[in-house]
């Protein structure tokens, strides 16, 4: 080797050895030969250090695997729950009950824990008055036949329902719209969903979509999977119409309503119609209810005439002709006292459309959103569901709303023709 050679390798030595001091990794992978030429071979890691290159490589793979994206586990079952019930209003004298009371403004809820809220969804219940902060004595209220309902009873109310018909007889009680919106406000600010106007004329005001949490479960084998994701979150959508037909009857345009929403819904309506404490239900009120039907609605829930009537299964369609009281002042008979509530199941079959529907069920809680609309332009389908029914007896006797004895039961199971009702909606 020359000299000049030489003196060239000492400069090209000297220039990756300064390199290496400020940048050690940069001879990581790079080899020189014994007389110091740069060889592209990669380097042989020597035996000492195998098992920590080894080791660090399956750290790595781990490392990678848990980086993933997780694998998204589809809900087995879905299932809403709800309870519908008859009249609700805590004015008049239920509101002299609550002042004598220790519980005051508790005492009206009381004893709705008979009726286990926690196997439920949803609670509907039909409000029968204005909420408003207006002072009116029971006396008043009785002379008149206007109530009043005061808004600090909704701290109560708010933990037990979680929607309200506004499509009532007395829900104008108050100066009429004056009222009205006082109560609708009252209610957006303890989160309580509502439907339905006291006047039909308000067409876009009978049908209203809320959104009710659904229960979710999943298989056991699913469950055990590690690096999953799931959804305990779900909501469905759904459409309730309030049809306040005391006064007049409604015409085939306020009835389309129903149409608008039923072919993208699961949908259904509350309706106030029938002669006052008949306890079965008259020819108009069947003809009317059946036209809901057929206007599309998935089962027509009645009250009205303040105690229990008859129920039947039109078009494979559950109509319930009168619910009864619920939580209400009226005391002067057994009939009055007693009534039944509603137990609905929605079983909803899982899909790609039913997962599209949760991008926009969140906005369907709000009132008067645009969830009709956005469910159109997003080409969404009518979720599948199978319903099934029950009825529970309801007994207001001695001033206090509570589940009934079996004895009342019978009775009200009796008075529904319920065992054959049964028999028809298991035939669909």
């Amino acid at each position: 080797m020359n000299g000049e050679s030489v003196k060239n390798r000492e400069i090209l030595l000297t220039i990756f050895l300064i390199l290496g001091i400020l940048s050690p990794g940069i001879f990581i992978g790079l080899n020189f030969d014994k007389f110091g030429q740069f060889n592209s071979k990669p380097v042989t890691a020597v035996d000492n250090t195998n098992s920590s290159n080894t080791s660090q490589s399956q750290s790595l793979a781990v490392s990678s695997s848990q980086d993933a994206e997780p694998e998204f586990i589809s809900p087995n079952t879905i299932e809403v729950r709800t309870l519908f019930f008859g009249d609700v209003f805590w004015g008049r004298y239920v509101e002299d009950w609550s002042n004598a009371s220790a519980l005051k403004i508790a005492y009206p809820f009381s004893g709705l824990s008979t009726f286990n809220k926690e196997n439920y969804q949803a609670w509907i219940g039909s409000l029968n008055c204005p909420i408003t902060t207006n002072t009116v004595t029971s006396k008043l209220q009785d002379k008149l036949l206007k109530f009043n309902c005061r808004p600090e009873y909704l701290a109560e109310a708010k933990k037990w329902f979680d929607i309200f018909s506004l499509a009532n007889s007395h829900t104008d009680n108050m100066d009429g719209l004056v009222g009205f919106e006082s109560t609708k406000k009252y209610l957006q600010e303890n989160k309580i969903q509502f439907f339905g106007h006291y006047d039909k004329k308000v067409q876009d005001d009978i049908c209203e979509v809320v959104s009710v949490p659904a229960k979710v479960s999943y298989t056991p084998e699913d469950l055990q999977k590690q690096n999953t994701q799931k959804n305990d979150n779900y909501l469905l959508p759904i459409v309730f119409c309030g049809y306040h037909n005391t006064f007049a009857l409604p015409t085939d345009s306020q009835l389309s309503q129903i149409s608008k929403y039923s072919s993208l819904f699961p949908t259904f309506v509350y309706a106030i119609q029938g002669s006052e404490y008949a306890t079965k239900a008259d020819g108009l009120q069947q003809k009317y209810l059946r036209l809901m039907v057929d206007k599309g609605a998935d089962a027509v829930i009645g009250k009205g005439a303040h105690v229990v009537q008859n129920t039947e299964v039109y078009k494979g369609k559950l109509i319930v002709y009168s619910m009864g009281n619920f939580i209400y002042d009226q005391q002067f008979s057994p009939n009055v006292t007693q009534g039944i509530s509603v137990d609905m199941g929605l079983k909803i079959q899982y899909d790609k459309n039913f997962e599209t529907w949760q991008e926009i069920a969140k906005s369907c809680q709000d009132f008067k959103d645009a969830c009709l609309e956005k469910a159109k332009s997003m080409g969404l389908q009518k979720v599948r569901f199978i319903s099934s029914y029950d009825i529970i007896a309801t007994d207001n006797s001695k001033k206090l709303a509570k589940k009934a004895s079996q004895e009342i039961q019978q009775k009200m199971l009796g008075r529904t023709n319920w065992d054959k009702t049964k028999i028809e909606l298991l035939k669909e």
